[in-house]
């Protein structure tokens, strides 16, 4: 099984967000607290979103999300642009950045390449491309087998 992270330009715009969060978060708590009892909720639940806005921070650049899951049977995207096996994909095509995976009925499901790592994108697509010829069974021609 191989994984596709987000690549470090995404994951970093992803901790900017929740750095801002963070900082709003506790600047209005800190400007709400000790004006009665609700400013005291109100400041609470702040510092309740900047903890939760910190750590998913944390926990996004300890461990990137996946954008592509890649195995014997098939491939899972993370969100809604799908998944599938190799056995039901028709075609796939890579354009506009996008990787598009065509099924029987016709369904496409597509994965944006823009939020996988530069330098892993075209080992993506040759990988890809090697499993979908393994699971339907074919392989590179060897003139050498027919001498």
């Amino acid at each position: 099984m191989t994984r596709y992270r987000l690549d470090r330009a995404h994951l970093m715009v992803l901790a900017g967000v929740c750095f801002i969060t963070a900082a709003v978060s506790v600047l209005i708590a800190f400007l709400t607290a000790g004006k009665g009892s609700a400013g005291t909720v109100v400041s609470v639940i702040l510092a309740i979103v900047a903890v939760v806005a910190l750590l998913v921070a944390a926990i996004a650049n300890l461990r990137p999300p996946t954008v592509l899951t890649l195995d014997e049977i098939g491939y899972r995207a993370r969100g809604r642009h799908g998944d599938g096996t190799w056995k039901q994909v028709e075609a796939v095509e890579v354009s506009d950045g996008l990787l598009r995976f065509t099924d029987a009925s016709g369904d496409i499901s597509a994965v944006p390449l823009q939020y996988v790592e530069r330098d892993r994108r075209a080992d993506l697509i040759r990988e890809v491309y090697d499993r979908l010829n393994t699971a339907h069974g074919y392989r590179r021609f060897d003139p050498a087998e027919f001498d």
